[in-house]
């Protein structure tokens, strides 16, 4: 194998070469070789005949005067000199690389990329390179910067033709054949050396899908392996009482509900633990497929735990639980948070022990140290996107193998879904109940801003409240939250002896921001002004208008999130998308287009096409979704197929037995036992 030859002991490199790969990570034959370019400059010459004003058009020629260096500002140097193209001379300038003066010289041949402009002897230099150091018409540039791209070029085609043989291939034959992939061999020939765009595309197109496969692979074997391990015991509910609260409801459940409740039923009744994402969007009735599952378990003679980001959604979903489950005294729920009583938490604590409380709603304390179950048998997250590793390896320390249940109300498109959640069994919501009102959505203005502030005086004076959201003006939590203080300051001016405003922000502790939530949701505060943090989750039924300031600032799914805010009311609910003084005819055409589109989903896949997987679970958390080579934005066909594939190859057992498929293997299950590492 490549990884058995270093580097530091390859005669043919230099010393200060050797010394640079190793920061650089670079320690092996393997790493060199598969150490792609990031980036490919197209540098084909073009006539000078078919050159067109501001249009970029790259051209070969000679340079035929001296080269003059002009300082034109403190910041601001010209490298100017006359190039002969095709019997024309032609005047080029090349902004702030003085360092070229040392490389370019008269006779020098050199090729130019660029656009004329004012008239066709005046050309703009945005790149250009020396013919006698690359004669291709494709330059590929690498990360390592510190060694100049001619010796980096061969210093690798020295090491490709030494190692070339002992490239072993790392996919399985049939899939190559299936999708008329390149061999492993021709994939390293053609991202190093290769002069045509169209092989280099079907180079890439090999080494994206087999990132992809092997990710892939990965959670379907942690989907495999899970199941395989029986040791979460088969809950065996009663129909009869899940019946008995169908029948009590005051609603009829949508298809998607019904869906959702038989997986999770066939789940719990499985001998391995269920671990499943349940997703909709605010108002879809994702909590009432909850307690069915809550109740199920109950049923089935096992406790069972409800997980909130908050305690004010931990009090709301008691509330919830108590108001469903009354007419069914045998069960006991219990309340666990950071504020709970000492005397309380001792008394619950002692129930949950002996089995006194059947379920328990809180935070994270549900899973401390001192927190004894008699018999766990099923874990939801609400809003699981907030919950980390961390919480699932605090539900293992119990020593408990219990059935987990996610929840999550940001829409998640299927590219994202298969990727992110791949080891995860999915159910989706997409209809809404019947009685749910639809929001009234427009985009408005600055010279319609005041329309809005006579809409929200009309809304107070009939008791409703009010979301305000501040816009983003950059990655900087202290300015946004200096932003959201001067809007703050601004509304409380404005509507003095009509309403109290609130204010929250990222800066606020979090029983700092739990305090004014709680005050918003008790009608104390009447105007909340807020950044993007607003509680995700927390039912405020008198909230029925939000107003998002800069809201070309947003991405669309973010846009749908916090309209979702003032879903929760039986009045019609208002959201109103105000822009900055100049926004751009892109930015209006997205925000009219959520203005006219109701349908999250749609909205996430858009999202997703154009800002990345980020936007749905923040940087941090999307950092397992951050491909070397492959991309989730643009890649979903490949996804696609490696999600085929993947499934295929554990069903049919071919990744456990044959030969050719080893190095998938590998890479699956050592992510396994990585994954089992941190749950231990």
């Amino acid at each position: 194998m490549l990884k058995d030859y270093q580097v530091s002991e390859e005669d043919y490199i230099l010393a200060r070469y050797k010394t640079i790969f190793k920061k650089k990570g670079i320690q092996t034959i393997e790493d060199l070789l598969f150490d792609f370019p990031v980036k490919y400059d197209n540098f084909k010459v073009q006539s000078l005949k078919d050159a067109k004003l501001e249009e970029t058009i790259i051209l070969e020629g000679t340079i035929v005067s001296k080269i003059a260096i002009n300082y034109l500002k403190s910041k601001l140097s010209t490298v100017v000199f006359q190039l002969e193209v095709e019997g024309t001379k032609i005047r080029c300038t090349v902004f702030n690389r003085i360092y070229l003066k040392g490389k370019l010289n008269y006779g020098s041949v050199i090729r130019v990329q660029g656009k004329f402009h004012q008239s066709m002897n005046q050309f703009t230099v945005n790149n250009l390179i020396l013919v006698d150091e690359f004669s291709r018409d494709v330059i590929p540039t690498y990360r390592v910067k510190e060694i100049a791209d001619e010796k980096y070029f061969e210093i690798l085609l020295t090491a490709f033709r030494k190692y070339k043989n002992q490239i072993q291939e790392t996919l399985p034959k049939a899939y190559l054949e299936k999708h008329q992939l390149l061999s492993l061999l021709e994939t390293v020939r053609i991202l190093h050396f290769s002069d045509q765009l169209d092989e280099i595309a079907q180079a890439k197109k090999r080494i994206q899908y087999e990132e992809l496969l092997q990710y892939q692979v990965s959670m379907k074997y942690l989907h495999d392996m899970r199941q395989k391990e029986t040791h979460c015991p088969a809950i065996c509910y009663q129909e009869a009482v899940l019946a008995e609260l169908r029948q009590k409801l005051s609603y009829e459940l949508t298809p998607d509900q019904d869906k959702a409740i038989v997986d999770i039923l066939k789940d719990l009744s499985a001998p391995y633990a269920m671990n499943r994402l349940l997703q909709g969007e605010v108002g879809s009735g994702k909590t009432i497929v909850a307690v069915m599952t809550l109740l199920a378990t109950v049923s089935g003679g096992f406790q069972a735990a409800l997980m909130c980001p908050t305690e004010i959604l931990s009090k709301q979903h008691f509330a919830t639980l108590q108001d469903l489950l009354q007419d069914f005294p045998q069960i006991q729920i219990g309340l666990l948070t950071g504020s709970t009583s000492q005397k309380e938490r001792k008394e619950i604590l002692q129930k949950l022990a002996t089995h006194e409380i059947q379920i328990v709603v809180g935070t994270h304390a549900l899973f401390q140290k001192d927190v004894v179950y008699d018999n766990l048998g099923t874990v939801i997250a609400d809003e699981e996107h907030r919950f980390g590793v961390r919480q699932r390896v605090l539900i293992k320390n119990k020593g408990l193998d219990v059935n987990y249940l996610k929840m999550s109300a940001t829409p998640i498109p299927r590219t994202l879904a298969i990727s992110a959640y791949g080891d995860t069994d999915i159910s989706v919501i997409k209809t809404m109940p019947k009685h749910r009102k639809a929001v009234v959505t427009k985009y408005v203005d600055q010279a319609h801003k005041k329309d809005v502030m006579v809409h929200i005086k009309q809304e107070l004076s009939i008791g409703h409240q009010i979301y305000v959201v501040t816009p983003l003006i950059e990655e900087s939590e202290v300015v946004d939250t200096a932003n959201a203080t001067e809007i703050y300051e601004n509304m409380k001016r404005y509507f003095e002896g009509v309403a109290t405003v609130g204010l929250i922000h990222g800066k606020l502790k979090p029983m700092e921001k739990e305090d004014v939530m709680q005050q918003f949701l008790d009608k104390e505060i009447q105007i909340l002004v807020a950044t993007s943090v607003i509680e995700v989750g927390v039912n405020v039924p008198n909230a029925t208008t939000i107003l998002i300031l800069g809201a070309e600032r947003f991405g669309v799914a973010t846009l749908h999130q916090l309209r979702g805010r003032v879903m929760r009311s039986d009045s019609i609910p208002y959201c109103f998308f105000v822009t900055t003084d100049h926004p751009t005819e892109a930015s209006v055409a997205r925000l009219k287009m959520v203005e006219q589109t109701t349908d999250g989903f749609a909205l996430a896949e858009y999202d997703l096409k154009h800002r990345g997987p980020g936007e749905f679970f923040g940087e941090k958390q999307s950092g397992a979704m951050h491909f070397k080579y492959a991309s989730l934005r643009d890649n979903s066909d490949l996804l696609e197929l490696a999600n085929i594939d993947s499934e295929e190859m554990i069903q049919n057992g071919s990744l456990f037995v044959e030969p050719d498929y080893q190095k998938l293997y590998e890479v699956a299950s050592n992510n396994y036992q990585r994954k089992q590492t941190q749950l231990d």
